[in-house]
């Protein structure tokens, strides 16, 4: 055999010649990992997945309430949750709302006050405001919000005869979406409040500063009675902090997933304090970035009452979230108790900090932090986190040298290192398009365990098998050296990726600074150990990064999948990238292993047809198991009174009055408008797919929103494929029909000044086009506008009587001759308007379909909507 002078300590690849022996299978090697071990290895991660579902869906056993009410106790709790709910739908305006549910709290509130002790300040306020403000551009397009007669009740607790100016403020509200009962949004956190007030009210001594319990009746329309609250109730002055309890799923762990502005100090009370701690500063920087579909009042308080807060949700099972499974029953047993034990702790602490009263003496700083596997919280400044990941890229940059000098052979391991990250991106590619024409999307909807089935196995085959491939035709000897090299050059990597974080700013590195744990290997001997205890050793360096990146992944899909369901942009990239990051984060942390390994080819099997075989053979495997997937698996939704999993849809029996520019008829009919809220359209309506009435929008006017009555300005979200509209035969007769006067209008240079008045429905967005050449300088219900433009969209909403009449004033910067073109749609909510015959109709064939048949598993928003355009 040919020989190659070698000097001491070099661990170079050196390419060996080819012989007759070289050839021939190579002898299984004791040193090296054979197919058996390696099953033991991925036994093992498969647990690490059982055991991060586990921990992410553990709650605590519910309490029974305690004599002296010292306890959260969610048994108790659920009675007054359970009676709620029941009270059906409660959208801001309605009966549910503003006199069932209104007045049940008010009335529990007056039970509770009289069973406390008499140490407590008790104070019960109700409140009805009225204003305007703007919402910037966030999950929809910016608008302007009115609102009058919204309601709030409102509780003070605090010490007897306390003259204390400070205060804690909790938030909920008890309205809900029109076709749901709000069971988890927001009932449950109206329960858990109200449970709260009953342990605070018997034990005063809890009470240092006082607590104000705001039960807002205006959330899902627009944020409004928060606003109401923080910008015109006496009490706003003395809030120091709030914690804001929200909900985007039903039931399960609640997530801390933003706090602030700033006052770090805050958000240690719940880091410190939380019983059951669950939260990411992934969550925060991902919602601030606008990713997360969905605004709270969260941002009321911060923007308008200028307090930092803590934004808790519960986020889990959101498939429920705004339909008509939004029900008590289907919250999880132990959300509730986990819950009111999270935030009775963390007010407690939060009431005796010293920072409550003196904010500016906390050094305030941005922090990383997050719950390991639920089990405790970690968090540090992002400034000691930006000074660890340079330390890691200087210490793996001195490494990386030291290896040079000592002859690693670093373009073989850079060029397989690479070779593996190119397989894995092209299959995980490769199989959000098969998936994509073959499947259809949202095949891993119901069932989470799918995704991991088409992107997470196909990405860890082909990445493993990559790698064992490029290194099959190695020695031994040569395999170990090559460990040690590859695994370098990821720790490089993952170095170069940290001080891209650090110099951006993010706080979401400490994934990457978690996978640079195996550092610490570099600095110890491991070579002389044997292949059980290197096995062992390597496993234990990368656990932490295995354990978090899998956790976040379960996590990620807990809280996605749901949402995919309520987004019309293709989701398949989306889940296929949370999925990728565990798998290649355990391809890449075990490519030392995997080099380490037995090879099951000969050794002269390296050339590029052999990898095109080897990658036919799985790609035929992975084309059987889409097969076999397609199916079992049917469709994506699915309807079983336990656990709905069904598609959303939006119905609008619309009444369409249109005038032209010289103010005579262009159309006078009725429509229904089918919308599906995901990616695969309109036309995956079995109805919608069947009947030949269904038809394509077509635009009617120079109108940026194609005449349809969008609730909220969400033109964005709905493309052509997610809304077809047929022809109704029956008009629907509203009590009040809407109309749009133009009470005057006066010409001053090149403005024109319009005095418009809009009357309808409860409920009305109003669109406004000024036409080209054209632009909106100033509406007098909006704030000033510094970018003018030729489109607004107001949102207006009134609860109680005398409601459905708005004066307006705009003013249009443009030519005399240039019309304006204003649009009114009223939105019938509640009440005997809401529910056309025809709508009754189509929601009465859902029904009986959707129980069996998953083509029908089906869940449906529908009201009578009232629509005028014409041109001023």
């Amino acid at each position: 055999m040919s020989s190659v002078r070698r000097r001491p300590n070099r661990s170079e690849y050196v390419p060996p010649v080819e012989n007759e022996a070289e050839t021939q299978k190579p002898a299984p090697s004791d040193n090296l990992l054979s197919l058996s071990d390696w099953a033991i290895i991925y036994v093992t991660l498969l647990g690490f997945l059982f055991l991060s579902f586990h921990l992410h869906t553990c709650l605590p056993t519910p309490k029974d309430p305690s004599e002296d009410n010292s306890v959260f106790s969610e048994i108790r709790a659920r009675k007054i949750l359970k009676e709620l709910s029941e009270y059906g739908p409660k959208p801001s305006g309605s009966y549910a709302c503003e006199t069932q549910t209104r007045n049940r709290i008010l009335s529990e509130l007056q039970i509770i006050k009289k069973t406390g002790t008499s140490d407590v300040k008790f104070e019960i306020e109700t409140q009805n405001p009225t204003g305007c403000f703007d919402i910037p551009k966030f999950d929809t397009d910016g608008f302007t919000v009115c609102y009058k007669n919204v309601s709030n009740v409102i509780a003070r607790l605090g010490k007897k005869d306390s003259q204390d100016s400070l205060a804690v403020l909790l938030n909920c509200h008890y309205d809900s979406w029109p076709t749901g009962s709000g069971g988890s949004d927001d009932l449950i956190s109206c329960a858990l409040m109200l449970e709260l007030i009953r342990v605070l009210s018997s034990n005063p001594h809890i009470l240092k500063h006082d607590v104000i319990f705001l039960f807002n009746g205006a959330e899902e329309s627009s944020l409004l009675a928060a606003h109401g609250f923080i910008t015109k109730h006496s009490w706003r002055h003395s809030i120091r902090a709030f914690i804001n309890l929200e909900a985007s799923g039903s039931g399960g762990r609640e997530l801390l997933f933003q706090a602030g502005p700033s006052n770090q100090w805050l958000l240690n009370s719940y880091l410190e304090a939380a019983v059951h701690p669950h939260c990411s500063v992934i969550g925060q920087e991902v919602f601030q970035s606008g990713v997360y579909p969905g605004d709270t009042d969260f941002r009321i308080f911060r923007d308008y009452g200028r307090v930092p807060g803590l934004d808790l949700a519960f986020v889990q099972n959101g498939y429920w979230w705004h339909t008509e499974f939004d029900e008590e029953k289907r919250i999880t047993s132990g959300s509730l108790q986990r819950g009111g034990e999270n935030v009775l702790s963390t007010l407690v602490h939060l009431l005796n900090s010293p920072y409550l009263e003196k904010p500016a003496e906390y050094g305030d700083k941005k922090s990383v932090f997050f719950d390991f596997l639920g089990l405790f919280v970690v968090v540090y400044p992002l400034s000691l986190a930006h000074i660890v990941n340079m330390l890691i890229y200087l210490v793996t940059v001195a490494v990386f040298i030291n290896g040079f000098f000592r002859g690693a052979n670093y373009k073989l391991a850079f060029r397989n290192y690479f070779l593996v990250c190119l397989a894995m991106y092209l299959m995980l590619y490769g199989m959000t398009k098969l998936t994509y024409k073959w499947i259809g999307v949202l095949s891993w909807y119901t069932h989470h365990w799918v995704a991991f089935v088409l992107y997470g196995f196909p990405v860890v085959w082909i990445g493993s098998t990559t790698q064992t491939f490029l290194t099959n035709s190695l020695t031994e000897k040569q395999k170990q050296a090559h460990a040690h090299v590859i695994e370098t050059v990821h720790l490089l990597v993952v170095s170069i990726i940290l001080v891209a974080f650090t110099y951006y700013d993010i706080a979401s590195g400490f994934l990457f600074t978690l996978m640079a744990l195996p550092l610490l290997k570099k600095l110890i001997n491991v070579d002389r150990l044997n292949k059980t205890w290197t096995v062992i050793v390597h496993l234990l360096f990368y656990l932490p990064s295995l354990l978090m990146t899998i956790y976040s992944t379960t996590l990620l899909l807990s809280v996605f999948v749901p949402i995919m369901g309520r987004t019309s942009s293709n989701p398949e990239p989306i889940v296929a990238s949370f999925v990728a990051l565990s798998a290649f984060v355990i391809v890449l942390s075990t490519l030392p292993l995997l080099t380490k390994s037995n090879s099951v080819r000969d050794k002269d099997e390296t050339k590029f047809r052999h990898y095109l075989s080897m990658l036919v053979g799985i790609l035929m495997v992975l084309v059987v198991l889409l097969y076999v997937l397609k199916t079992a698996i049917g469709g994506p939704f699915r309807f079983t009174d336990n656990y709905p999993t069904t598609k959303r849809t939006q119905f609008y029996h619309t009444n369409r009055l249109f005038l032209n520019q010289d103010d005579s008829l262009k159309l006078n009919d009725s429509i229904v408008y089918a919308i599906s809220h995901d990616h695969r359209g309109a036309e995956d309506i079995p109805f919608v797919n069947d009947e030949n009435d269904f038809q394509k929008i077509v635009c009617q006017l120079d109108d940026p929103y194609c005449e349809i009555p969008f609730y909220f300005p969400t033109r964005n979200r709905i493309k052509e494929e997610h809304i077809r509209f047929k022809y109704a035969v029956e008009q629907v007769k509203f009590d009040r029909p809407t109309t749009l006067t133009v009470l005057s209008k006066q010409r001053k240079g090149l403005l024109t000044e319009f005095k418009l008045r809009v009357e309808g429905s409860g409920q009305m967005s109003v669109y406004l086009t000024a036409q080209e050449g054209s632009s909106i300088v100033n509406c007098s219900i909006a704030e000033p506008i510094t970018d003018p433009g030729r489109n607004m969209f107001l949102f207006l909403t009134c609860s109680g009587e005398k409601c459905g009449s708005w004066d307006v004033d705009i003013t249009v910067q443009g030519e005399e001759s240039h019309h304006f073109l204003a649009g009114v749609s009223s939105h019938y909510l509640h009440g005997p308007n809401m529910i056309s015959n025809t709508l009754k109709e189509i929601t009465k064939t859902i029904l009986e379909n959707r129980e069996k048949n998953y083509n029908w598993a089906i869940t449906a928003s529908a009201w009578n909507v009232d629509l005028v355009y014409k041109y001023i």
